[in-house]
């Protein structure tokens, strides 16, 4: 929830010459303190086109405004509202209201939803960070560890991020317990090291603490059968199913929960039902999941069509449409049209990598690299995507700069490097790289983490695993 603080009165003006897009704003600002039903605002105005406005009603939750005839009413979820337009000297002018939004900083469920994923992270503003960082409340702390464990915006951020983090769970915020867990399956603390158990202890601490995160985060492990947790879809299937017929505040992202633990129990219709409910509780990852439903069914135009109102929805994920076209359907196009796909891919992804979706970002990498679908190959943009799509923990990422620095005939250095990057891709779920990161283990590259890779990365029949053929070793 937030509390409005100031509304501004701006004046945004730009030349209409031909190729000057420059914007300039004038702005008035009033405080909540200094409006009141009645009063008439007066606003700076360069160009002396618009005329009187007045306040009709004010609250802690709204301001209601009059304009000519027309009544605007700005709120949380509708903080800004264009009054009027119009030009004169060949410049154009805009008459614009906002309202400046703070956090209510508070110890509730519905203050903690507001930061569960990098799409509302990213959001965050200088202003909503500033006000956070001046906060002693510990739930202000919870946020920018938050903050820092999802997005990495400085160079010291994990540090910065344990440090929040482990003040907000002394003061036993519950959510921060479901953070330190993550943090801890992630090997993303100081200790650099997974440790299950731990992580498991601050999970069920979390839960029993009442953190919603927690909970939501064990039952996608339950359907999985990871992280230490039972395999038993089934059953997290009717304890959400109870849920959503019980609750009145349900989180639309239990919706996104339940479908995945359809699709795992083998009832496809099912899941797809919970997708589109979620979609319209506000979900934006059910988005990608129905997309990907339908994808599987062999409906592509559903899949493009689902995936193009995600991007409306401000899904970061639902950015990566066609990044995936193989160079063969690439060259089949058009030289005009392989432009115009160029320009387009381009676009969305740094859109995706904006909202904070890492998977964006290593395309944009992937494609830099390889020189595929237009991109003409630069080793600089290389390293730019790949160690921001590292930050925001995408696992490709991680293996993509691997196989990188295994290429051709790699530094003992690079091997060891590289043998980080797939333990850390491992870390977070990428199994396609056990393999690799067993073969670094058996030949002393990853002499630090052996212990965490006996407990945890060894199979069962570790004795009998074959290297492959030295052919294709990366490290040979």
């Amino acid at each position: 929830m937030k509390n409005w603080s100031q509304l501004l009165i701006d004046v945004d003006y730009s030349p209409s010459d031909p190729g000057i897009n420059n914007w300039f704003c004038e702005s008035t600002p009033y405080y909540k303190a200094e409006l009141e039903a009645g009063k008439k605002l007066s606003y700076k105005d360069p160009g002396g086109l618009f005329g009187a406005i007045t306040v009709k009603e004010v609250d802690d939750s709204k301001v209601v405004l009059i304009y000519g005839d027309e009544e605007y009413t700005l709120r949380e979820g509708q903080s800004h509202r264009r009054l009027a337009e119009g030009g004169r000297d060949y410049t154009n002018f805009e008459l614009n209201a906002y309202l400046v939004l703070d956090f209510v900083i508070e110890n509730t469920p519905a203050f903690f939803r507001q930061f569960q994923t990098r799409e509302q992270l990213v959001k965050l503003s200088d202003r909503d960070i500033k006000a956070f960082e001046a906060s002693d409340d510990p739930c202000a702390k919870f946020v920018l560890g938050r903050w820092h464990i999802l997005l990495r915006p400085r160079e010291n951020s994990l540090e910065l991020a344990e440090k929040y983090i482990r003040e907000a769970v002394d003061a036993g915020i519950a959510d921060a317990y479901d953070t330190l867990s993550m943090m801890y399956a992630n090997g993303e603390t100081a200790d650099d090291a997974v440790d299950m158990e731990e992580s498991a202890r601050l999970r069920d601490e979390a839960i029993k603490r009442g953190s919603e995160a927690a909970q939501m985060r064990y039952a996608r492990h339950r359907i999985a059968g990871i992280l230490l947790a039972p395999e038993e879809p089934a059953k997290v299937a009717k304890e959400i199913e109870r849920l959503l017929q019980d609750g009145t505040d349900v989180n639309p992202g239990w919706y996104s929960v339940l479908g995945y633990a359809y699709e795992a129990i083998g009832k496809g219709t099912q899941a797809k039902k919970m997708y589109e409910e979620g979609i319209q509780k506000g979900s934006l990852r059910c988005y990608y999941e129905l997309a990907y439903w339908y994808q599987e069914q062999g409906k592509d135009e559903e899949f493009v069509k689902t995936m193009e109102e995600g991007m409306r929805a401000g899904c970061g994920f639902c950015y990566t449409l066609h990044a995936e076209l193989s160079e063969d359907e690439y060259q089949k196009k058009t030289p005009e049209l392989q432009k115009h796909f160029t320009r387009y891919i381009k676009d969305h992804l740094e859109r995706g990598l904006n909202l904070g979706d890492g998977t964006c970002a290593y395309w944009l990498a992937y494609h830099y690299f390889y020189g595929t679908l237009g991109f003409e190959q630069d080793s600089k943009e290389v390293a730019r995507y790949v160690e921001r799509g590292m930050a925001l923990g995408d696992t490709n990422c991680y293996a993509l700069i691997a196989d990188i620095l295994s290429m051709g005939s790699p530094s003992d250095q690079d091997k060891k490097d590289a043998a980080i990057y797939r333990l850390k891709a491992l870390r977070l779920g990428d199994d396609s790289v056990q393999s690799k990161v067993i073969i670094a283990y058996r030949r002393g590259l990853l002499q630090k983490y052996e212990d965490e890779i006996e407990k945890y990365w060894l199979p069962e029949d570790a004795d009998d695993y074959e290297e492959p053929d030295s052919r294709w070793d990366p490290y040979v």
